[in-house]
């Protein structure tokens, strides 16, 4: 885009006021001025922006004004325009409020811009589809084609185009989507910023390489998470960095609590075009990217990154590296994660003086049978992508169940490890021609071997061959000679650890439909709920004390006082339909919860059915298997299931499984709604009437119907079938509004 798309072009200098006043219609800003401080609405449509600054060498200190889009009640979602539009080498803004557009700062062709002190919250947002109960897979971001600014469509605070050497720093964004996006803007400085709590990217970077992002805040940048029902980030990252960004220093920023907090892909050119290149050589040092959904850092199909000094705890994944090869990751701290460095395909990457603590497993190097990727243009290049090569060395493993999973990893060494209460030091299997296991500590710990091929293992301190052993001195005394070079130089200056009064941990992550909570305001979540027997709400506050005031319908509340953040129990008290309400006193408001909850006398029946019985297939084998004997069989108060990927209970498998419920509930005559979340298949008979058949495989789904019922005893039939992966049934009835 250029001056001549807007239909502007670069006239003679204006002569502007000492303090120039904002307002619709504004020519471009093509000289240094300062705007006088005030509130300015003024709407954007389209590209033009509501501000525009145009030229070389220009400043425009806002002095705290402050420019809005949207009227008071607009949704996010429904935000338009961009509010600050700059075209012009060396440009400089500073102290402004911008929020209520689609985009708050637009820059374009503008190298060496700065942007300060500028506050860029409450800009556009996606309405999200998933609730506490279900998430929904539309909300998924895609961020993986961006070569003609596809991530325009989720809006930002920030998003720069084209400009290289760019600094911004001291900005702020609080409850947009995305705080800031680079694109081919190399070289960059990004320093002293807080773009925390996001339901995208706190900051993103598109074939942006060179540049310095230090001393930032981007924490609680999520989507998709419901904690103890669902976790999965949908792509959402404190830090995003995708396609050809390389030689990039991250270091002393704070990502904690997002979908990622760190998420590297090497991109579309590398994985579909041409088999090369990828995000290469960049250091992360002394982040802190601990509770996230899924991965503290992600960083695939790339080569040379280095990570040192990195807190990641509380994640499902410390690091994941898939197809990584040359990498090192070196004296991290890996604790309370499901597995604290996964990499499957990787090659010659370094995995050394690493303190994992409370994790399943350690260290996890395998290659398996990917077909897709093998086969595509990166997998070609590098000859079936073997996991081979890798070093784990010098690293302390305490409260582990595995230290170090190898499977079909090859010609791998781990020396010098040491294990403090663990059940199995290194288990080994598939080939693993070459591999050694040499000089550790095992404090007791197993080791298991099912491997194939040339496998030593030593589990004393006898002197391995000495080729094996200078191998480990050469790795260990390459990252000595990066250690050397450390720290990197950083401009910034900001202190970005959490505060020790700030809530850490994902139980503290609440997203509603717009995004992650901000903890700036009192409230309960959710605010109107539709249960079983029992439901939980939060109340959210940071540090008050609560208490429980009057109550409405046939329940039980507990505890009837607290400190938030906090949860009260919210518990029928008698069978059938029961609708409620709950004061709650905080902070010195009063908010109020509603909802409705179902009590009944659920007689639950769980099987296991075979592949070659598939329900959606066969449904005569599906009948005549729910009138055999059950697995289990089970008298509970609610449906009110989330399994996630594990079994109902251990006499039943994790997958593959069947469900039958059935009662009988006495309901008033009237409009009654009957709403289930299913994953997968889902059947709901009312007095012998088929009211909801969604008998397909499918993520959790909401299935609704309305239907009229006479007064009286009402028999009610569930059934349903899971496949694998995450499983789910709930089953409510509430009064039609």
């Amino acid at each position: 885009m250029c001056c001549a798309i807007l239909g502007i072009g670069l006239a003679a200098e204006s002569a502007w006021p000492d303090e120039l006043v904002l307002s619709p219609g504004l020519p471009p800003i093509t000289s240094s001025v300062t705007i006088k401080p005030g509130r300015y609405r003024i709407d954007s449509t389209g590209e033009a922006g509501a501000v525009r600054i145009i030229g070389d060498g220009i400043t425009v200190d806002f002095r705290g004004a402050e420019l809005i889009g949207a009227d008071e009640g607009v949704d996010p979602d429904a935000y338009q325009g961009r509010g600050i539009v700059i075209y012009g080498k060396d440009v400089v803004v500073k102290n402004v409020r911008v929020q209520g557009y689609k985009i708050g700062i637009y820059a374009e062709h503008s190298p060496n811009l700065t942007v300060q002190r500028c506050d860029v919250s409450r800009n556009y947002r996606q309405r999200l589809a998933s609730t506490p109960q279900r998430e929904d897979l539309s909300d998924w971001l895609y961020g993986h084609e961006n070569d003609e600014n596809q991530w325009l469509r989720y809006g930002a605070g920030i998003y720069l185009f084209d400009c290289p050497g760019a600094t911004i720093k001291g900005c702020r964004a609080r409850n947009g989507q995305n705080g800031i996006c680079l694109v081919r803007c190399d070289r960059s400085v990004v320093v002293d910023n807080d773009m925390s709590f996001m339901s995208g990217w706190g900051i993103a970077l598109w074939r942006t390489s060179h540049s310095q992002i230090c001393n930032n805040n981007f924490d609680w940048c999520m989507r998709g998470y419901s904690h103890g029902v669902y976790s999965r980030g949908q792509d959402s990252a404190g830090i995003l960095v995708y396609e050809q960004c390389s030689d990039n220093v991250f270091a002393y920023n704070s990502a904690t609590h997002g979908g990622d907090g760190f998420f590297l892909y090497a991109g579309n050119e590398t994985l579909r075009k041409t088999g090369t290149g990828g995000c290469n050589r960049n250091l992360l040092y002394k982040n802190d990217f601990s509770h996230a959904a899924a991965n503290g850092i992600e960083c695939t199909f790339s080569d040379g990154n280095i990570f040192i000094d990195n807190i990641l705890d509380e994640c499902t994944h410390g690091i994941w590296a898939g197809y990584s090869y040359n990498t090192i990751i070196a004296r991290n701290h890996i604790a309370d994660c499901a597995n604290g460095v996964s990499i499957e395909h990787g090659q010659n990457n370094l995995i050394a003086e690493n303190h994992f603590e409370a994790v399943e497993t350690g260290v996890n190097l395998w290659w398996d049978d990917d077909k897709d990727l093998l086969a595509s243009v990166f997998g070609k290049q590098r000859n079936n992508c073997p996991s081979t090569g890798n070093h784990v060395l010098a690293n302390q493993f305490h409260d582990v169940d595995v230290a170090v999973r190898l499977r079909q990893d090859g010609q791998s060494l781990v020396q010098w490890n040491d294990m403090t209460d663990v059940k199995t030091g290194v288990h080994l299997s598939g080939l693993a021609d070459g591999t050694r296991l040499l000089d550790n500590h095992w404090g007791g710990a197993a080791v298991r071997n099912e491997a194939t091929g040339a496998t030593q293992v030593e589990t004393d301190s006898s002197d391995g061959p000495i080729d094996e052993t200078h191998t480990a001195d050469i790795r260990l005394g390459q990252l000595a000679a990066v250690l050397a070079k450390l720290p990197p130089q950083t401009v910034g200056s900001r202190t970005t650890t959490l505060p020790p009064d700030r809530l850490r941990g994902r139980r503290y992550i609440f997203v509603d439909e717009w995004g992650p909570y901000d903890f700036a305001d009192v409230r309960l979540f959710p605010d109107r709920v539709m249960g079983g027997d029992t439901v939980t709400v939060q109340i959210l506050a940071g540090g008050q004390p609560f208490k429980v005031g009057s109550t409405k319908g046939a329940i039980t509340v507990s505890p009837m006082s607290g400190t938030t953040p906090g949860t009260i129990t919210i518990a029928a008290t008698e069978t059938g339909v029961t609708e409620f309400a709950v004061l709650v006193e905080v902070g010195g408001q009063r908010l109020r919860v509603t909802g409705s909850l179902l009590k009944a006398d659920w007689k639950v029946r769980f099987f296991r059915w075979n592949a070659d019985a598939d329900p959606r297939e066969n449904q005569s084998a599906w009948d005549a298997l729910i009138r055999t004997p059950p697995l289990l069989e089970q008298q509970l108060p609610s449906i009110d299931f989330v399994w996630g990927g594990g079994a109902p209970a251990p006499e039943v498998p994790p997958d593959r499984f069947g469900t039958v419920a059935s009662t009988s509930l006495d309901l008033p005559a009237g409009r009654w709604v009957v709403s289930t979340i299913s994953d997968d298949g889902i059947r709901v008979w009312i007095d012998q009437e088929l009211v909801i058949d969604d008998w397909t495989w499918h993520a959790p789904k909401e299935n609704t119907i309305t239907i009229d019922l006479s007064a009286g005893s009402h028999d009610i039939r569930v059934e349903h079938f899971e496949i694998d992966g995450h499983a789910q049934l709930q089953v409510t009835i509430h009064r039609a509004p």
